[in-house]
């Protein structure tokens, strides 16, 4: 997570250098409501069940893509109020900023997860508060096993989970 949020630091310092609309001195401010956005929107969508549009959007093959996932969308709507409420932008400004560097901030992630820069598991297993093991033990039993494999098979859900992540 220390990553994506190096991501997010640099990303957001670079769009808010190149934006006339954001004071340079509101970069750290602007940098903060978004990791802070990013982090609880992928969080809510761990915690809500939501894995398949969790995968879908990790399996997106661009930036464009990404706008029309929920969770995105979810994001952007979060970013753009605490950058009105927090930093004190104009909700035209934060609306603006936030529809450009969410889905530039995911699809860095993206790319570095697919080149092996960026393991999932790791990922999965912080927005579940460490315990990956939850959202995929299928039987309830605690533990990781074929069984949990071809339930998850079975019912679909590990092979969009799975499919979303090697896509070409």
């Amino acid at each position: 997570m220390d990553q994506i949020q190096q991501i997010v630091y640099q990303l957001t310092e670079k769009e808010v250098v190149g934006n006339n609309n954001i004071s340079n001195n509101l970069a750290g401010d602007v940098a903060k409501e978004t990791g802070n956005s990013l982090m609880e929107g992928l969080q809510n969508a761990v915690s809500g069940g939501n894995m398949g549009e969790l995968m879908n959007m990790f399996g997106g093959s661009d930036a464009n893509s990404l706008t029309s996932n929920p969770i995105v969308k979810n994001i952007i709507e979060s970013l753009t109020s605490k950058l009105g409420a927090n930093v004190g932008l104009d909700a035209g400004i934060s609306g603006s900023f936030a529809s450009s560097i969410i889905p530039q901030i995911l699809s860095m992630v993206m790319g570095k997860a697919k080149s092996g820069d960026f393991n999932i598991t790791d990922i999965l297993g912080s927005l579940t508060g460490g315990n990956a093991t939850s959202i995929l033990d299928q039987n309830g039993d605690g533990k990781l096993g074929i069984d949990d494999a071809l339930s998850a098979v079975k019912n679909g859900n590990l092979g969009d989970l799975l499919g979303g992540f090697f896509k070409k």
